[in-house]
């Protein structure tokens, strides 16, 4: 199987810092050219191997709390109960509460969109010290949804380990959203979708998602469905709920996609404006410096800060460097990309 984008682009930026903090140069080129075939474990290793090491661990589990039959969160950030079906009864921050009809549901269809619809049903449901587990049988086929918040994250993790046996049908998961948006926003690489009105916002992060539906309800709402799963196999997915309150930008939402689907790291840059996030940084082509990519998410041109974490000596691309920043503009929803040398 292929890497995915996000583990490419985890990859990428090891080699860059390898580049920044002048790693041994014949040691970085044969690196540029293990990247360039694929070969993303033995990069990794060599690269961790050259980089100091960062003091980066992944926050604590907050443990869940039995209420009755059901099952909630609370880290102070999010607030979330569930039943022993999975099902998301309570989403919530200190300030706001998400209006849930049905959410956290899985379906599972033959020949999908328009086949028939395959029985999914709970099998067990286990409380831990740090997660919920919920076992399922969907069709033939087994697997296990772990449900989880983290200290100091305002989502919460949900995992599904799942063995697919059955071929030509699809694993879906179903929200319905009593929310009155008059649409579904989604970013640019549509890795989530998110919804508001004047009472509160709604967003659901999702690991490499197949492809995303929604339809407006005639007593007011939304239906969200996103497809998971389509090829056969033991398979690991992964998707956050997130609550937010309503106005929060696109940007806001794309960082907090980030620290739900990236393990912990340490960036090579970082942007002062949430409205501007680093979409890529890698190692330049022909071995020369590092390409970085930042985006503008909000919709409105702006000036460009991006604080880079070595030192650099010269940047290309219509930029100044101030200290240890790169200042420059960009437009409404436009990317500029800059190679910098360290």
């Amino acid at each position: 199987m292929p890497p995915s984008s996000r583990e490419l682009a985890a990859v990428e930026e090891k080699v860059a810092w390898c580049i920044a903090v002048h790693g041994p140069r014949e040691l970085v080129d044969r690196l540029r050219v293990a990247l360039a075939d694929g070969q993303l474990d033995l990069v990794e290793t060599a690269a961790n191997a050259m980089l100091p090491r960062a003091n980066v661990r992944l926050r604590e589990p907050s443990r869940p709390v039995r209420d009755g039959d059901d099952v909630r969160f609370d880290n102070g950030l999010v607030q979330a109960s569930f039943n022993q079906s999975g099902a998301l009864l309570e989403l919530a921050s200190p300030r706001t509460r998400v209006p849930l009809a049905q959410s956290n549901l899985l379906a599972a269809y033959r020949d999908f969109p328009r086949g028939w619809r395959m029985r999914v049903r709970p099998t067990g449901f286990e409380v831990h010290d740090d997660r919920v587990d919920v076992r399922f049988l969907a069709g033939p086929s087994p697997a296990t949804m772990s449900i989880e918040v983290r200290r100091g994250e305002p989502f919460v993790r949900v995992t599904c380990a799942v063995d697919w046996k059955t071929s030509r049908a699809t694993l879906t998961l179903e929200n319905w959203i009593a929310i009155q948006a008059g649409e579904v926003r989604h970013d640019v690489d549509r890795h989530f979708a998110a919804l508001s009105d004047e009472r509160a916002g709604f967003a659901l992060f999702v690991v490499d998602p197949l492809s995303w539906a929604s339809q407006a309800l005639r007593k007011g709402g939304m239906h969200l469905r996103v497809s998971l799963l389509h090829d056969g196999g033991p398979s690991q997915l992964a998707w956050a709920f997130a609550p937010f309150e309503p106005g929060i930008s696109l940007g806001a939402l794309e960082g907090a996609y980030e620290e739900f689907a990236y393990e912990p790291r340490v960036r090579l840059f970082t942007s002062e404006d949430r409205a501007v996030r680093i979409v890529a940084c890698k190692p330049a082509a022909d071995g020369d410096g590092v390409i970085v990519t930042a985006r503008e998410y909000d919709g409105a041109a702006r000036p460009l800060r991006l604080r880079c974490g070595a030192r650099m000596r010269e940047v290309e691309g219509d930029a100044a460097i101030e200290g240890e920043a790169i200042l420059a503009d960009i437009d409404a929803f436009g990317e500029r990309e800059f190679r910098v040398r360290f």
